[in-house]
């Protein structure tokens, strides 16, 4: 018999798939799909709230807690095969190490010991296993997680909500592509009808009064055909300008709009393919959703004209349509998922050739082109094979599903030829039955085709509506201050997550207008962090940050950002000119402007030795210059809106000892409090106040010679840095 043994497996129904986004949410993506199981449809946002999801991901610990909060049971086990039989599934494994997986069920074969196990990556999709190719996967640990008895479902929320008010505030405008493309319908309807009549009427009778009537007849349902295909593409035409405007123009403001926290959990690639799933969804508002509700009213239409010239014929076109329609659906499945297969394994070539194309200096430098090369063909051939097996998979489906479309209107001619013989039907009849068929036939399949573009659209809809629910940055009614340089820290900690160690810890600090202030420490003891804190990128999970004595909370940090020159560890410069890339946050500035911010960040003279000079184009991540040269530029642009504080995150790490004393020099100068994160001895030591950071927590501060007197950390920390 088949031993369907599963322990305390429980599969009412199967487990839904989440696709995880970026590297670090695979485990938030199995609690969601366990969660939602169990019908809690809790949106991914609220999930990565509850999970405190940080820059590092989550952690098997965290994912427990989250489960207990949320009203479930949830057990950690070390497991074996043997205990995986009796824990209740579905349930969260570890996976290679460093990755989670759903285990939906495991399956004994049918007069066999070998099992199947059936895992949901949430990076690939469902996938069936023999035991061997399981345990080579299954990292040991298992989350085992069961609804309490004071668990209540969350009803999903309805993405399509904001669709509706979309479509809406738009009617007049969908009102008349509905009505266009009823009337091109009706067209496509009658034409066969003409033809009939035609036939019988004309054609058989030899009635050449008549053909005429007939001929004018039929140069009317093509003009009127043909115009209201004109009328119904440029409806749509306004249609999709209308839908763009208002789709791309709120989803990017309301992103700009998103705190930096955000954007540090979710990749650039992550972010451009929910923006570009926003041309999808245009494309089922404005077109298939109308054509999807026309089409069922054809199909009712066309079958009940067949219907009443011969029900027999009639069934056998529906019989033959669905038919073709579960040929469709299962083609389109086993296709998809070899889709997903080639999709990962293409991903997997271009990270490759991302790889090679970024660290090309570092492969030539240390001489590893043919290591790089053999990767590279690995994942390639790879691609190759799977793109082969799918194209042949692909092939024989679509050769079946050929030869069932073709051979459908010659089953349906045959057939009808002999209701023609028996006088049940006449010719003109056959061939109007035969013609509508084929439209059935097509009506049905365009069906087919929009309720896939509904499931699909609704998941663009669920990572479109997992943006739009981010809380933005409120500001409204907020206080704008014109900055004098005074900030104060007062007990501030930072954690990225609620589950994570604190960054910095109990911080406090008073900075003077017009103070120099060096944050030194070593890699990872929280520097950047307590820059980005500063400069209100992060709001600090206890404590408080003052500004001229005003508490951040109440003041328009936009406003206070446009007062701090910001040159960070890591600088971008936009692919456009020198001179727009420096005037970036001072579109009014003129180029005598922007040739003083130059000069005194030492780069005009390096400019002006440039073909182009201030119109040179910097390529893509500025490779087209060195790194001293970027790092200057961006200084320009810092000094260009004459700041109030200026922030130097290792602003002049690449520079020589000679520029770098110049732009010290020009700093000190201006009326302006700078906080300067430095490893070199000549950048610290000059400082009015310098915070040693070792671990996130203040280990001493002072001047230069009060640390060498007081300071045992600092006396070991500028003996490193005298040896720089």
């Amino acid at each position: 018999m088949n031993d369907d043994r599963q322990g305390k497996q429980d599969h009412r129904w199967r487990v839904p798939f989440i696709e995880q986004m970026q590297q670090t949410e695979c485990g938030a993506c199995c609690l969601a799909m366990i969660m939602h199981y169990y019908k809690s449809s809790i949106s991914m946002y609220d999930l990565r709230e509850a999970l405190g999801s940080g820059r590092d991901g989550t952690s098997l610990f965290q994912l427990k807690k989250t489960a207990e909060q949320l009203q479930f049971t949830a057990k950690c086990y070390k497991s074996d095969l043997a205990l995986l039989e009796t824990l209740q599934l579905p349930a969260i494994i570890t996976w290679d190490e460093h990755h989670y997986v759903v285990l939906e069920r495991i399956k004994h074969k049918k007069d066999s010991s070998e099992k199947k196990y059936t895992i949901i990556d949430p990076a690939i999709g469902r996938k069936h296993l023999n035991e061997e190719s399981f345990m080579s996967h299954f990292h040991g640990y298992v989350l085992e997680i069961i609804p309490t008895a004071n668990f209540e479902r969350v009803k999903a929320a309805n993405v399509w909500a904001t669709m509706l008010r979309l479509i809406l505030q738009n009617k007049q405008l969908f009102v008349l592509v509905f009505l266009v493309t009823a009337v091109l319908q009706l067209c496509a309807i009658a034409m066969p009808i003409l033809i009939q009549q035609l036939i019988d009427k004309v054609i058989m009778p030899a009635n050449t009064t008549m053909m005429s009537v007939m001929a004018l007849g039929i140069i009317i349902m093509l003009v009127t055909s043909s115009m209201f295909t004109y009328i119904r593409g440029r409806v749509l035409i306004t249609m999709h300008n209308v839908l763009d405007s208002l789709l791309q123009i709120n989803f990017f403001q309301h992103l700009l709009k998103l705190p930096y926290s955000f954007f540090m959990l979710r990749s650039i690639g992550d972010l451009l393919f929910r923006a570009n799933s926003l041309n999808g969804i245009r494309e089922l508002i404005s077109g298939s959703i109308i054509r999807g509700g026309l089409d069922v009213l054809m199909l009712i239409a066309l079958f009940t004209y067949m219907s009443i010239q011969s029900i027999s014929l009639a069934l056998l076109v529906f019989a033959l349509s669905l038919l073709n329609i579960i040929a469709v659906v299962f083609t389109k499945k086993v296709i998809a998922e070899w889709n997903q297969r080639q999709i990962l394994a293409g991903t997997n070539v271009q990270s490759v050739q991302t790889e090679m194309l970024l660290g090309i200096f570092h492969i030539k430098t240390s001489g590893v082109e043919e290591s790089m090369f053999e990767k590279w063909r690995h994942h390639f051939k790879n691609l190759l094979d799977i793109y082969r097996s799918k194209e042949r998979i692909t092939n024989v489906l679509v050769t079946m599903t050929s030869l069932l479309q073709l051979a459908a209107p010659l089953i349906i001619l045959w057939l009808g030829a002999y209701q023609v013989f028996d006088g049940i039907i006449s010719l003109g009849m056959l061939i109007a039955i035969q013609s509508i068929a084929s439209q059935f036939f097509g009506v049905s399949g365009s069906l087919v085709g929009t309720v896939n573009s509904f499931i699909l659209t609704t998941s663009y809809l669920k990572r479109i509506q997992d943006v739009l629910d981010a809380p933005t940055e409120q500001y409204d009614g907020k206080l704008k201050i014109e900055l004098t340089g005074k900030i104060e820290l007062e007990n501030v900690s930072y954690a990225y997550s609620k589950f994570s160690e604190q960054t910095l810890c109990d911080i406090s600090l008073h900075i003077k207008p017009g103070q120099k202030v060096a944050i030194i420490g070593q890699s990872g003891a929280g520097k950047s962090t307590l820059v980005n804190l500063m400069i209100g990128l992060f709001e600090p999970t206890a404590g408080r940050i003052c500004y001229d004595g005003r508490d951040s909370q109440h003041l328009d940090m936009q406003h206070i950002r446009k007062q701090i020159g910001t040159v960070p560890q890591n600088i971008y410069l936009f692919n456009r000119s020198i001179l727009d890339n420096i005037r970036f946050s001072a579109d009014e500035a003129t180029i005598e402007d922007v040739m003083e911010a130059a000069k005194a960040a030492q780069i005009h003279d390096e400019i002006m030795q440039m073909p182009m000079k201030y119109h040179t184009m910097i390529s893509e991540m500025g490779m087209n210059l060195s790194g001293g040269q970027r790092q200057r530029i961006a200084l320009a642009k810092a000094l260009l809106t004459k700041p109030t504080v200026l922030l130097l995150d290792e602003a002049t790490s690449s520079l020589d000892h000679l520029n770098e004393e110049r732009i010290d020099r020009y700093l000190s100068d201006i009326a302006c409090t700078r906080i300067v994160i430095a490893h070199r001895l000549t950048t610290v030591m000059n400082s009015d106040v310098i915070l040693v950071l070792d671990q996130g927590r203040i280990s001493a501060i002072g001047t230069h010679e009060q640390l060498l007197e007081n300071s045992a950390y600092y006396r070991r920390y500028y003996g490193d840095l005298a040896a720089v």
